[in-house]
C-alpha cells in the first residue's frame, strides 16, 4: 500500500512575502502584532545600519520601549531577528549590544557580498524586463539629481535611500529569493560600515560616474563589464573605509 504524502507547505515569509531587499516585506505581513512586530524590526535594524546606535552600544528595553513605542516581547523578538543577521549580540547578564565591527569582519562581509551581488547581477541581467529597465533609469535619475546639487552626495539624508533603490533595481529581476535574500543582509551590513565611514575622511571619489557606468553596462546586457564595475564599486568604497577601521573600533573621529 502507497504511503500518502503531503506536500509541505513552502514557508510564506520566507519566499513570497520578500521585499527587493530580501526581507519580509511588511505590507505582505498580516495584519496586527505581526506587522507591528516586522514594524519595529525594520525601525531597529534601519537605526543600527545608519549609525544612530553605535558599535556595542547597550540596547535597553526601558528605552528601546520609548524610543519604538513597543512591548518588550516585540522588542525582544525584533533583536532576536537582528541577532540572527548578526547586527546585534547578546551576552549573558548584559543583555543585547550592537554589533561590534572589525578590518576582519568587513573584509569578510565584502568578500561574501561581491559573490552574490554578481550571482544577482547575472541573473537579472539575463532576465530584466522593460520594467525592470525602467526603474534602473528612475532610480539613477534621483540618485544623479543628489551628485549635481554641488555637495557631497553622501553627506545628503535623500542618499542612503536614493543609493539602496538603485542597487535594488539592478538585481530586481534576478529570479532567486534567498540570493536576493543573503544579498540585502550583507548590502545593509555593509551600508553599516558606509554610515560609519561617512564620519571619517575619505578618498575622494566621482560616484556619479562610478553609478553611471554601472547602469549603463547594466542596460547594454553587458554582464562581463557590469560584474567588474559592481566589484570594482563595492571594492572601492571599502578601501575609503578600512584604513580607518581602527578609529572605527575605538569609536574616535579622525581630527
Amino acid at each position: 500500500m502507497p504511503v500518502s504524502r503531503t506536500r509541505p507547505r513552502k514557508p510564506q515569509a520566507l519566499v513570497e512575502g520578500l521585499d527587493a531587499r530580501g526581507f519580509v516585506s511588511i505590507t505582505s505581513a498580516p495584519r496586527g502584532d505581526v506587522e507591528s512586530s516586522f514594524d519595529v524590526l525594520r525601525q531597529i535594524r534601519d537605526d543600527i545600519v545608519s549609525g544612530v546606535f553605535e558599535p556595542n552600544e547597550r540596547l535597553k528595553f526601558e528605552d528601546l520601549r520609548d524610543r519604538y513605542r513597543a512591548s518588550i516581547g516585540t522588542l525582544r523578538e525584533a533583536l532576536l531577528h537582528l541577532l540572527s543577521e548578526g547586527f546585534v549580540r547578546s551576552e549573558s547578564n548584559r543583555g543585547f549590544t550592537v554589533a561590534p565591527v572589525s578590518a576582519a569582519d568587513l573584509m569578510d562581509i565584502t568578500e561574501l557580498r561581491v559573490q552574490f551581488e554578481i550571482q544577482a547581477l547575472e541573473d537579472s541581467i539575463r532576465h530584466g524586463d522593460d520594467q525592470w529597465e525602467a526603474e534602473i533609469v528612475t532610480s539613477l535619475h534621483l540618485l544623479m539629481k543628489l551628485v549635481s546639487d554641488g555637495v557631497s552626495p553622501t553627506k545628503s539624508p535623500e542618499w542612503p535611500s536614493r543609493h539602496r533603490r538603485f542597487h535594488d533595481a539592478l538585481v530586481a529581476a534576478c529570479r532567486s529569493p534567498w540570493v536576493l535574500h543573503f544579498r540585502g543582509t550583507l548590502f545593509d551590513q555593509a551600508e553599516r560600515y558606509r554610515s560609519l565611514g561617512r564620519m571619517y575622511r575619505r578618498a575622494p571619489r566621482d560616484v556619479g560616474a562610478e553609478h553611471r557606468a554601472l547602469a549603463e553596462a547594466v542596460l547594454a546586457r553587458n554582464g562581463s563589464l557590469a560584474c567588474d564595475l559592481g566589484e570594482k564599486h563595492i571594492r572601492s568604497t571599502v578601501d575609503n573605509v578600512v584604513h580607518n577601521v581602527h578609529g572605527l573600533r575605538a569609536g574616535r573621529k579622525n581630527p
